[in-house]
């Protein structure tokens, strides 16, 4: 069995040359050239995948905030509009308010005018009372002169 080991390492070494070793070397690296190449288009293809995929959620949160704006923009508008619609409503409050206030100018103006004119009113009946009494209090002695005589 030795001899038969030895033969065949000695059958080997006289096949093995150096051309045999060169082509081998050349086959280990081009094997070697093709795997690496292999490994790289399969990173580069997976991340190609995961910036593709990147790419469509980005999409479509692009999407959702569009349709986020135009849903914004609305509630804006509606917002801008019943602001407006306020805006009349409290200057057409003030409006009223400001016919009020001058109803109620009005009405006190009236109320004093009325009180002034009461005030005289009691003054010229105080001052006719006043006259009466000293008419009546003219006739009694007239009358009491005209029995005394």
């Amino acid at each position: 069995m030795y001899e038969k080991c030895k033969t065949y390492l000695e059958t080997l070494k006289s096949k093995v040359t150096m051309q045999r070793i060169i082509v081998g070397a050349i086959c280990l690296c081009i094997i070697y050239l093709i795997c690496s190449l292999a490994s790289g288009y399969l990173t580069a293809r997976a991340n190609y995948q995961r910036a593709i995929e990147r790419l469509e959620q980005t999409q479509r949160a692009l999407d959702d905030s569009r349709r986020l704006n135009r849903e914004l923009n609305k509630i804006i508008g509606t917002s801008e509009q019943l602001n407006h619609d306020a805006g009349e409503r409290i200057n057409r409050i003030e409006g009223y308010q400001q016919r009020e206030n001058a109803s109620l100018n009005r009405i006190e103006d009236n109320q004093r005018e009325t009180g002034a004119r009461i005030s005289e009113s009691l003054e010229q009946n105080n001052r006719a009372r006043e006259e009466l009494k000293s008419s009546l209090e003219l006739i009694r002695r007239i009358e009491e002169r005209n029995q005394e005589q």
